[in-house]
C-alpha cells in the first residue's frame, strides 16, 4: 500500500470512525487468511461478494483465488473515496459505492449464484439494526452450504454469532500480525 493511501485511510477514519472501523488497513496476513476460505469452494459459475472492501487489502487476495470468476465478483464499499480507490486498483471487479444492506439488489441476477460473502464490515461500530439487516440479507441470499467470512477485532466474542439463525461457525482463526490483532470466523449455511 502506498503511503498516501495509508494516510488517506487514516484521515477518513478520523473523520468517521464508525463507518471506517479501523485506524489502518488490514494486513496482508489478514487478507490471505480471509481469502483462503474461498479456495477450493468457489467455481466459475459462483458469485462472490466482498462487503466493506476499504482500499482493497483483502480484495487483492480474493482476486487471486483459483476458480474465481471476476465477472461475478462484487465489491461493496460505503465510503466514496475508498470506493474510488478500489475502482482504480481493481478495474476487473464490480465496485459499488453503496450500503452492504443492498447487496441482493446490487448483485441483481447474479445474487442467485452467490456462494460466498467476505466481510470486513465493522459490525460492532455499526448501529445494531444495520448489522442485523446486513447479516440477515446475506444469510437469506446464500444457498445451503454457502459461506460467510467475517473478521473482527473482538478476539473472544464474534459479533456475527448474535445475528445469524441458520449459519454455523465452522472455523475460527487468529491473525496476530495485524494492527490490531484480528479474529476470522467462517460460517456455513445449514
Amino acid at each position: 500500500m502506498k503511503v498516501s493511501e495509508f494516510f488517506g485511510f487514516f484521515f477518513r477514519y478520523v473523520r468517521n470512525p464508525s463507518s471506517i472501523g479501523a485506524v489502518c488497513p488490514s494486513s496482508s496476513f489478514l487478507g490471505r487468511k480471509m481469502a483462503a476460505a474461498l479456495s477450493g469452494v468457489v467455481g466459475d459459475g459462483d458469485a462472490v461478494a466482498e462487503l466493506g472492501a476499504g482500499t482493497g487489502a483483502v480484495t487483492k487476495f480474493i482476486l487471486d483465488t483459483p476458480g474465481l470468476n471476476t465477472e461475478k465478483f462484487y465489491c461493496v464499499e460505503f465510503e466514496k473515496r475508498s470506493a474510488d480507490i478500489l475502482g482504480k486498483k481493481f478495474p476487473k471487479a464490480k465496485i459499488f459505492n453503496d450500503s452492504a444492506e443492498n447487496i441482493v439488489e446490487i448483485m441483481s441476477g447474479d445474487a442467485k449464484d452467490l456462494k460466498c460473502v467476505v466481510s470486513s464490515l465493522p459490525l460492532l461500530s455499526l448501529p445494531r439494526q444495520c448489522s442485523s439487516s446486513i447479516l440477515s440479507r446475506c444469510e437469506d441470499a446464500l444457498p445451503k452450504g454457502g459461506l460467510y467470512v467475517q473478521f473482527t477485532y473482538n478476539l473472544f466474542n464474534p459479533p456475527a454469532d448474535k445475528f445469524f439463525k441458520n449459519m454455523k461457525r465452522i472455523k475460527t482463526s487468529y491473525v496476530f500480525f495485524n494492527i490490531p490483532p484480528a479474529r476470522v470466523d467462517v460460517y456455513q449455511k445449514q
